[in-house]
């Protein structure tokens, strides 16, 4: 039996135990149908913010369906924002951000080449020692964006005679993935993708950018790209550049497939700060025995049974 094998078995028999003892405990509440007539629809909060939760429209899914992404203006109110901006300056001073690292599972590493930038993880979780209504208010927020894309039939694959090939993906809340980025002045991210095969981060099926400034200048540089030719990594050769440059304000939230969208961060001259995420589908065995070596195979199996105990998200193992 391989070493696989042996910690696939230990690994399931650990949650089917768990599962046994505690899950039913837990309870299960209906899932929401959310109401998609306009841009934003009223919730109620018992937040210090607004009772307003935004959601994402229907034209809003059906732009991110055709054209694989989604710019929305003014998504977030600004109180929130200037309360998130004011966490993420908390947080600086409290040394709860990292230097940014680039690559998956054990390709994880430093490239200044690539990446210049902080982050500090997110999630319901973390930074208990540091607590703060802007980010509960933000989980809510974000979770129902989640909500409002999950296992959506305008993100199904049909073939040409409208047969269904791949069914929307339902997104695991337990496996979402949140983080604050921070890039100083001279900052940078080059062109990549954020779902790589061979890799826990396959599982992504969204990601989502949300800004977090009081202004933003044209001078100040620092957009995101978004790539729109056939490349991945790299623009592919003989192809002309095809993209589109958004302007990272404040507020703005952007939406894009992770396994199908190119993009990057240009050089920024002023600092900036953002919201970065990733909703995830959940894993299969499929996945584990897809992934590039040994360890990661282990934390792919980690990943599906935290995914069926619902305890753990996938960012604090997929980070390692």
């Amino acid at each position: 039996m391989t070493l696989t094998m042996y910690l696939y078995f230990f690994f399931v028999s650990c949650f089917i135990k768990t599962k046994a003892f505690h899950v039913t405990s837990i309870p299960r509440h209906p899932a929401r149908v959310p109401q998609l007539c306009r841009n934003v629809a009223s919730t109620s909060s018992s937040s210090d913010f607004s009772s307003v939760t935004p959601r994402i429209s229907q034209s809003s899914l059906q732009e991110l369906s055709t054209h694989g992404y989604v710019v929305i203006n003014d998504f977030l109110p600004l109180d929130i924002v200037k309360a998130l901006r004011d966490d993420v300056v908390s947080l600086r001073s409290s040394n709860k951000f990292k230097i940014a690292k680039i690559g998956q599972d054990s390709t994880n590493s430093l490239n200044t080449e690539i990446r210049v930038a902080e982050t500090c993880f997110l999630g319901e979780s973390k930074l208990q020692d540091i607590p703060s209504h802007a980010r509960n208010k933000l989980y809510e927020i974000l979770d129902m964006v989640r909500i409002d894309l999950s296992g959506k039939s305008i993100f199904d694959i049909n073939d040409v005679n409208g047969e269904l090939q791949k069914a929307a993906p339902a997104l695991d809340k337990s496996l979402s993935e949140l983080l604050y980025a921070y890039y100083p002045k001279g900052g940078f991210y080059r062109r990549h993708v954020d779902a790589v095969s061979k890799s826990a981060s396959v599982l992504r099926s969204y990601s989502l950018l949300l800004y977090l400034h009081d202004k933003w200048d044209e001078n100040d540089g620092g957009y995101l790209r978004i790539h729109l030719d056939s490349g991945g990594d790299f623009l592919p050769q003989g192809e002309e550049p095809n993209f589109v440059d958004v302007k990272p304000e404040g507020g703005t939230l952007v939406l894009f497939k992770s396994d199908k969208i190119p993009h990057e961060v240009l050089d920024t001259n002023a600092e900036r700060t953002a919201v970065v995420g990733w909703y995830n589908r959940p894993y299969t065995s499929a996945d584990i025995e897809s992934l590039a070596s040994e360890g990661d195979k282990v934390r792919g199996m980690m990943l599906l049974v935290a995914a069926g105990l619902v305890t753990v998200g996938a960012a604090s193992i997929i980070a390692g």
